[in-house]
This record gives C-alpha cells, structure tokens and sequence, in this order.
C-alpha cells in the first residue's frame, strides 16, 4: 500500500507509535481558488492576459517586499502587503474545465500565498481568513484594469466561485498536519544517517506500506522524489518475491 497522506495520518490509521505526531512544523502557506468566466484585462499594455498568466504571476514577492513580510509574519502580525503568486492551470491543461467552459472562455485561477503561518489563525480563523483574502485581493487588482472580483463566475446559488483557505482550513478539511502542504520539514534527497543506507526512504515501521508523498524521507514539496522512490521500493519488493 502506498501512502499518500501524512505520517502523521498514516500513524492514525494503522495505530501506529513511531512519534511523528510530536515533530509538526506548522504550514505557512494560504490558497485561494478561483474559477473566472473570463481573464482580466492587465493595465499593462505589454502583453494579453493569456500570455502574462501563462506562467507565474508574482504579487510582492521582490527580494525586499519579502523580508518585510516575513519580519511582520514572525512578530505575530499579518503582513500588510503578503507576497503570493498566481498560477491559471487552465492555459495549459484545459480538461480541468468542462467543453463548454472552454468554449466560453472560463479559467482556473490558484493564488499561493507565503508568510502565514498557522499561528495567525488559531485564535479567529474565520476573522483572519477573510483579513487575508481581502489583502491579497487588493495585491492582484494593482495589477488589473478592472477588479478581479467581476470576472468570477457563479456558481449554481449565485454566488462568486472564491475559496480561500488557511492552514487551519487546510488541517481540518484535508488533514494536513498544522496545515503544512509538506507534511513537515524537507530533507535532503541523500541519506543523513548512516543506519538509512540502502534504503529509499519511504520505509515504514509496516513491511507492506510505504509512503510515496511529502511525508518519505529525502525529498518532498514538488520534487516527486518521494513517488519515485516509492516506485523503486515496490520494483525492488515485487522482484524479490517473484
């Protein structure tokens, strides 16, 4: 069985004690989701709107812009100007929509945002959520001829297709631990310790179950070590008792 889910998780599920719960590192990170019926028009002339989110689309992410934001995170204070970038996943993979969203012109928008820690929402997530969406709302419209907010769509009630989530929403709706998309701390795609050579680094403490996500040992984040690594383990199991 391959894991894709937290050790933390993983421990839940098979009642596991190897510790892992006492090592979370709290998620930093805010997601917003966002489906438009069109792109906006950029106040820049420079280039059409399929062409600037074609890539990364950056909000105050310059070298300085982030050292402040930081600084105010780790004093306990949500950044006045968080950084974050934008990804419309839709221009280059467009069966995530429908034909006919397609045909209509509709796109996928993704912002991920840095420096917000789980701290900053314990207390009054709903509160803060919404403080943050507001700021980076403000972020992506400076940028924009017409506020983003008209090109969402509607969803089947009327209302605008936007979801914000913090790491607090991102602990209680898909079990990250503290809300971290990494499960934890990265590690180094080598062995650290001598007793880990020769291993892959998904092992678990059940012969039959590895973890193949950001969870494994020796990689993590969007490096898809841990996938392959977990795929050579289940070559190297299944040569072995064939």
């Amino acid at each position: 069985m391959l894991c894709n889910a937290s050790a933390q998780v993983l421990e839940k599920l098979t009642g596991g004690r190897n510790g892992s719960a006492a090592a979370l590192i709290e998620g930093a990170g805010f997601k917003v989701n966002m489906v438009l019926e069109r792109l906006p028009q950029l106040r820049s002339g420079r280039c059409a709107p399929t062409e600037a989110f074609a890539g990364t689309f950056h909000i105050e992410e310059g070298y300085q812009q982030m050292l402040t934001s930081y600084r105010e995170s780790i004093a306990g204070e949500v950044p006045a100007k968080p950084p974050g970038e934008i990804y419309c996943h839709t221009l280059t993979d467009d069966p995530i929509l429908s034909d006919e969203l397609n045909r209509r012109g509709f796109h996928t928008l993704t912002l991920f945002g840095l420096d917000m820690p789980y701290r900053l929402f314990e207390k009054d997530n709903d509160r803060t959520r919404d403080e943050v969406l507001a700021k980076y709302l403000v972020g992506i419209n400076q940028y924009l001829k017409e506020p983003i907010k008209s090109c969402l769509a509607k969803d089947a009630n009327g209302d605008p297709c936007i979801e914000a989530m913090s790491p607090v929403d991102l602990e209680n709706k898909i079990h990250l631990p503290k809300g971290n998309i990494f499960h934890g701390v990265l590690t180094w795609p080598f062995t650290e310790a001598e007793e880990e050579a020769g291993q892959w680094g998904v092992e678990t403490e059940h012969p039959n179950v590895l973890l193949c996500g950001s969870a494994a040992k020796r990689g993590g984040a969007v490096s898809g070590i841990p996938g392959h690594n977990a795929a050579m383990k289940v070559l190297e199991m299944t040569r072995w008792t064939s």
